[in-house]
């Protein structure tokens, strides 16, 4: 883990116990109050009515917290679901964006054989010059990755108002949609060569940068890469011969 993950992870920690203080201080002085009220009544209030209206108010001021807390506890666990529901729902799409931005740029560096992580570290490792002297663009390959492009930019509004993406994923998702549309608009303006094999490099290690981005978002890729190179089973294989 790097420095500057540490760090940040350490002020989020702290601003998560500075939030639950701030919260919890209203509950506590209520509760303190309530315990105090009960204590002083016990030998200084001799009527019984007084003594009865008392306890009635401490017992109110120490139940009062404990019900918001129970209802803050609740909502918070809910809120935390529906984000992890988010975030889950967010990777998945982002991720099968990703796979087919990496097996469109296979089809234009004219990569074959089955696509695994190995070889995606393969194509990101190609130089600059040997990209330019070998892909092939086509136009069906520019109208997809302008499409993904517009799908991803979509993501990033959408995901980034929900506070799903964190703050060291928006910028590799702005820099990935950057370099698209920019490889998308250099092809279209007939530009050089090697300025697109440039893009193509930068997409290739903006992706790389995003699965490096978070355990669940490496894994969720795996998963996602393993279903769509999945070899064909007999059973597939009989199915489709029988349709």
């Amino acid at each position: 883990m790097t420095t500057g993950g540490a760090c940040s992870k350490i002020t989020a920690m702290k601003d998560k116990i500075r939030s639950f203080l701030l919260r919890a201080l209203p509950y506590l002085v209520s509760a303190v109050g309530g315990i105090l009220l009960f204590t002083v009544s016990l030998d200084n209030v001799k009527d019984p009515a007084v003594e009865g209206l008392i306890s009635n108010m401490s017992a109110s001021l120490l139940a009062i917290p404990l019900v918001f807390l129970l209802y803050d506890y609740t909502t918070t666990r809910v809120s935390r679901r529906l984000h992890e529901t988010l975030v889950a729902g967010m990777n998945d799409k982002i991720n099968t964006i990703m796979l087919h931005v990496l097996l469109t740029l296979r089809k234009m560096l004219k990569m074959r054989g089955r696509s695994t992580r190995a070889s995606i570290m393969a194509m990101r490792n190609m130089p600059e010059s040997r990209i330019a002297r070998e892909m092939q663009i086509r136009g069906e390959y520019i109208d997809l990755l302008g499409q993904y492009y517009e799908e991803l930019e979509n993501l990033i509004i959408a995901f980034g108002k929900e506070n799903a993406l964190t703050p060291e994923q928006v910028p590799i998702l702005a820099a990935l949609a950057r370099d698209m549309s920019r490889l998308v608009a250099m092809h279209r303006l007939g530009g050089n060569r090697r300025v697109v094999a440039r893009h193509i490099m930068n997409i290739l290690g903006e992706v790389n940068d995003w699965l490096d981005s978070g355990s669940d978002v490496s894994k969720n890729f795996d998963q996602i890469l393993t279903a769509a190179t999945a070899p064909e089973t007999d059973t597939d294989t009989k199915s489709t011969q029988s349709k």
